[in-house]
């Protein structure tokens, strides 16, 4: 379970840095040990494949064997064993065999985030940066990672086919068409990336080998079903990497969701008993920030990484209405229901944060430079509303400035100021899917060094946990009653007034918590 800015993605890493360089196979001949070559080799008895996968899995005894038995020099059948300076490696038939890793998200930005990461390198058995040759399998893959999706390689392979060849009417046939490329480079690869939908396609069903070890990252995002998919692969391994307070899975059926078809497979363990193993040690957020989350929804277990707070620290905290964590209560403001889709706008939020956005980039310089600000909401209406108002005022380099999404568009991303926009302000009526603790989770976590939340305190307050983030506020003194005209708030006059003269800030680092991996055997 990896809470928000633990480093679930940099856990997955560091899994795939273990496994591929874990299990050496043993080639036997005449009783003896000869050598180590590509391929599986024969089957082991059950006492060696326990040895194996003892030395495979160091970390479920806490000692790892493999350290001891390392040489100085050579190599002794670990793979791989040369960096090759970011460079995809290239799997020779001389190359031995090594555990198959495949890993799935349920949605494509999800997944492509993992394969970015993978392509800064992993660390081999003697701590180098390498790549290892991977290839990323589906629809909609995002640009920078293009160039390992199977239909680019498959193209360059046969463009480099149809040059060595010629002509092929000529010469006849090159020898593979593009299937034989597709099922060459999905044999050939140390790590498939999937989503799990496509993960059950027919590409998957051909293959003549199965994968050793499943990674699924946002498990806690999926229903069991989609889950269930990879899995039928055949692995030796299951890892699921998410966190159940967090986003849940999209069911639109009310019945469906009635009956638990929402339910993860993430969750369903850890209703079930099965001990999870939590990430505690955060490395995103300011202390400030990190406080509230880590005490409403992760009973304080959250701690704060080495220097997290100095490195959090920005020029807009001298001012304590642009603090790490305040709360502004527009208790004038109105919320009105588009007529076509029946979602939810606030225009006198739109305005406030509107304001908010033009005098922070007017006064520090340094957000102009990239889309450091995001602007969260909870309803499209809303995010539209910000998005024609933003572009109104900037003109089309608003993109470039200001990120504006709803909740679940901003679900595994992060900005430096996140402004949060609650639209619900009624004195008669509820705060609607508002109050799913799990998306107020998402959108205060996802700042690093500011998160600024915008809202009708009154109406807010009708929930437990927003009443408790309101109190959080008040008790730290930022929370700020805000009343029209907006500008008034805004002007020079008063920000200058709320700027901290003399700030004297104490940074508490922690002990560095030890960071546990969730493992379902």
């Amino acid at each position: 379970m990896g809470p928000p800015g633990t480093g679930k993605t940099q856990t997955i890493i560091g899994i795939l840095s273990v496994i591929l360089h874990a299990v050496p196979v043993k080639i036997h001949s005449k009783g003896k040990i000869t050598g180590i070559k590509h391929g599986r080799g024969p089957e082991l008895s059950f006492q060696d494949k326990y040895k194996d996968w003892k030395k495979a899995s160091p970390w479920l005894g806490g000692t790892n064997d493999r350290d001891a038995i390392i040489p100085k020099n050579g190599n002794n059948g670990f793979f791989p064993t040369t960096g090759n300076e970011l460079k995809p490696e290239v799997i020779s038939s001389s190359r031995k065999y090594r555990e198959r890793v495949l890993v799935c998200a349920p949605s494509n930005s999800a997944l492509d985030e993992i394969v970015l990461r993978v392509l800064k390198g992993i660390h081999d058995e003697n701590d180098r940066a390498y790549t290892p040759k991977i290839v990323r399998i589906g629809l909609n893959v995002h640009h920078s990672v293009k160039t390992v999706s199977m239909d680019y390689l498959v193209e360059q392979k046969f463009a480099g086919m149809d040059f060595q060849t010629g002509d092929k009417k000529k010469h006849g046939s090159a020898g593979r068409d593009r299937n034989d490329i597709r099922d060459s480079i999905l044999d050939e690869a140390a790590i498939v990336f999937s989503t799990l939908s496509f993960s059950g396609s027919s590409l998957f069903s051909k293959l003549n080998r199965t994968f050793d070890v499943v990674i699924i990252d946002e498990a806690a995002q999926a229903i069991e079903a989609a889950t269930l998919i990879p899995l039928a692969n055949g692995c030796k391994q299951v890892f699921l990497v998410g966190d159940p307070l967090q986003l849940p899975a999209t069911v639109i059926s009310p019945v469906a969701d009635k009956f638990n078809y929402g339910m993860s497979l993430f969750k369903r363990f850890q209703e079930a008993g099965y001990p999870v193993q939590m990430l505690k040690t955060q490395y995103r957020m300011h202390p400030e920030i990190r406080s509230f989350p880590s005490k409403e929804f992760y009973k304080e277990a959250l701690e704060d990484g080495p220097s997290v707070g100095i490195e959090t620290t920005r020029t807009w905290h001298r001012y304590s209405c642009f603090g790490p964590f305040c709360f502004f209560d527009l208790h004038e403001g109105k919320e009105s229901q588009t007529s076509n889709s029946g979602s939810r706008e606030n225009v006198d939020e739109a305005e406030f944060v509107l304001l908010m956005c033009h005098k922070l980039l007017a006064r520090f310089s340094e957000l102009k430079s990239s889309s450091q600000i995001g602007i969260i909401s909870p309803y499209r209406s809303q995010v539209r509303l910000l998005q024609n108002k933003l572009r109104d005022t900037f003109g089309e380099d608003s993109k470039d400035l200001v990120d504006i999404n709803t909740v679940d568009g901003f679900q595994g991303r992060e900005k430096d100021v996140a402004i949060i926009s609650c639209v619900r302000a009624s004195k008669k009526k509820g705060i609607g899917f508002v109050s799913d603790s799990r998306r107020m989770n998402v959108g205060i976590t996802r700042a690093r060094s500011s998160v600024w939340v915008v809202g009708c305190a009154s109406t807010l307050r009708k929930d437990k946990h927003w009443k408790n983030l309101i109190e959080s506020a008040e008790q730290r003194n930022a929370l700020y009653k805000v009343s029209k005209p907006y500008t008034d708030f805004f002007s020079d006059a008063n920000i200058t007034s709320m700027e901290i003269k003399k700030a004297v800030t104490e940074l508490k680092e922690g002990p560095e918590d030890d960071i546990w991996l969730l493992m379902l055997m």
